[in-house]
């Protein structure tokens, strides 16, 4: 059974309410532009229409916030059964790579403008809504892997793996926003990304690159301190 208990049954329901929300939000908005949804066929339309004003990346950015979710669900039981730490630390690096995908959709709010016939109003809540909920996906994630890290080692190492997954994630969100990189390309296109990531550490000092990591992260990391003090009996 995927789920350990009532906590992550509730959690799990939240978090389908919430994207079923914004799925309707994006379906509301759609409907009320006209759009012909004859013209979806395949996966490579929606891929094709990911980039316009019809806000339908959203759904894929979405959808890959829920893989981290998914994978921090699997690390217990998976240890449980098989008790390798070898295997289990492959899952954590595959949830790591993965992570920063559920704060990344904060940044989509950098999408909101005046789009008419749209209501400025609505487009506002549609990004939010979905900010929020990949947000909700992301701490509920680190949550598992931080429950799994102190039940399994030790309150420190938590606590240590949940700042470092953390950090980590505040340079996935840049070089996923601004450097344009996708959470594969480390196995597709390790090379030119290791590149990118060394011109990062050669201007320490940028406002733009290092600054806006250490804000995502920070605001990732405070985000977190609040779900947990809130999640503890």
């Amino acid at each position: 059974m995927l789920f350990g208990g009532d906590r992550q049954f509730r959690q799990f329901m939240v978090l389908s309410l919430f994207t079923l929300f914004n799925f309707s939000l994006i379906a509301v908005r759609l409907h009320y532009l006209n759009f012909d949804f004859t013209t979806i066929q395949s996966s490579e339309d929606l891929i094709l229409l990911r980039g316009t004003a019809t806000f339908l990346f959203l759904l894929w950015n979405l959808f890959l916030a829920w893989i981290p979710y998914w994978i921090s669900l699997a690390v217990a039981p998976f240890y449980e059964r098989t008790k390798s730490l070898t295997f289990i630390g492959s899952i954590l690096f595959v949830w790591l790579l993965f992570l920063p995908n559920a704060p990344y959709i904060l940044t989509d709010l950098l999408h909101l403008r005046d789009r008419a016939p749209i209501p400025y109003w609505y487009d506002l809540m549609l990004l939010i809504s979905f900010a929020w909920t990949g947000l909700l996906l992301g701490l509920t994630s680190l949550y598992e892997v931080h429950l799994f890290l102190t039940k399994q080692f030790s309150k420190t190492i938590g606590w240590v793996g949940i700042f470092t997954a953390i950090t980590l994630s505040g340079l996935g969100v840049y070089i996923g926003r601004f450097l344009r990189w996708n959470s594969w390309d480390i196995l597709t296109q390790p090379i030119q990304l290791f590149t990118d990531l060394i011109e990062i550490l050669l201007h320490p000092y940028s406002f733009y690159g290092s600054g806006s990591i250490i804000v995502f992260a920070a605001f990732f990391f405070l985000s977190y301190l609040t779900f947990f003090n809130f999640s503890k009996r």
